[in-house]
């Protein structure tokens, strides 16, 4: 394992109840920075604080579980508040909470269109506005989780998925201008189609057609994506802001 330097660091990862956000808030935690595991409903409760109390047990790190809706404002300022109390100010914010939804444009109701934008978009903007003043007192970093589909349009029914993940790219790129001055940079991942389980069992078809257009052929890992976040989060990065990194297996090389 490659060591990124970030022993001692704090970072808050949202979204740390999924497979992707676990992975990330574990590989973190192994490089030995403490993290705040930022969930967004009760039924996630459990799941993510026996996370927190496995990488509890790695030396020298603390986990936190805690409630964070990112749609809520009040929540996600007592969830920032009530971490930095408890690990210290934050060097390092992972925005990865994120929803998909599938959807023709004529079914495409908007509720279903503003839960995604107030989640994906709206809901990094609150954990950036709210962070900002403790990352500033450590210069910290922001890595945001976009999506290739910010960039290529998925199979269809996720116009409104992909709009959010485009606004994301920019915002990222826009604060990163922002921030610098500040010293704190802003960086994203844009991952392509992640490997799960239940996509092979729900959606065997799109697995396959991700796969015969993937240059390496196969899903992306969500360890890559979390070693991708250590990256950036890392002094390895310090020449990097405002850029995204694509990791999809070559599927936008064909």
């Amino acid at each position: 394992m490659i060591d990124f330097g970030l022993r001692g660091k704090v970072a808050l990862v949202t979204g740390a109840s999924g497979n992707l956000g676990g992975a990330i808030a574990s590989a973190l935690a192994m490089q030995g920075a403490s993290v705040g595991l930022f969930y967004g409903s009760e039924h996630s409760r459990a799941r993510t604080e026996s996370l927190a109390r496995r990488l509890a047990c790695l030396d020298g790190v603390r986990a936190l579980a805690v409630l964070a809706d990112v749609r809520s404002e009040a929540s996600v300022h007592d969830a920032i508040e009530l971490s930095v109390s408890q690990l210290g100010e934050p060097d390092i914010l992972v925005n990865n909470a994120g929803i998909f939804s599938v959807s023709s444009q004529e079914d495409l109701t908007e509720e279903a269109w503003d839960a995604v934008m107030d989640t994906n978009i709206k809901g990094v903007w609150r954990m950036c506005r709210l962070a900002l003043v403790h990352l500033m007192q450590v210069r910290g970093t922001i890595v945001n989780i976009c999506s290739i589909n910010a960039f290529r349009p998925g199979f269809g029914g996720t116009a409104h998925y992909d709009a959010s993940k485009g606004a994301l790219v920019s915002y990222t790129r826009s604060l990163a201008s922002e921030l610098a001055p500040f010293g704190i940079r802003v960086n994203g991942v844009a991952p392509g189609l992640i490997d799960a389980p239940s996509l092979h069992e729900h959606t065997p078809d799109l697995v396959s057609r991700y796969r015969s257009r993937a240059a390496l052929g196969r899903l992306v890992t969500t360890e890559e994506i979390a070693s991708i976040v250590c990256f950036l989060a890392s002094g390895a990065s310090s020449a990097m802001t405002g850029e995204i990194m694509t990791a999809d297996c070559g599927y936008g090389m064909r």
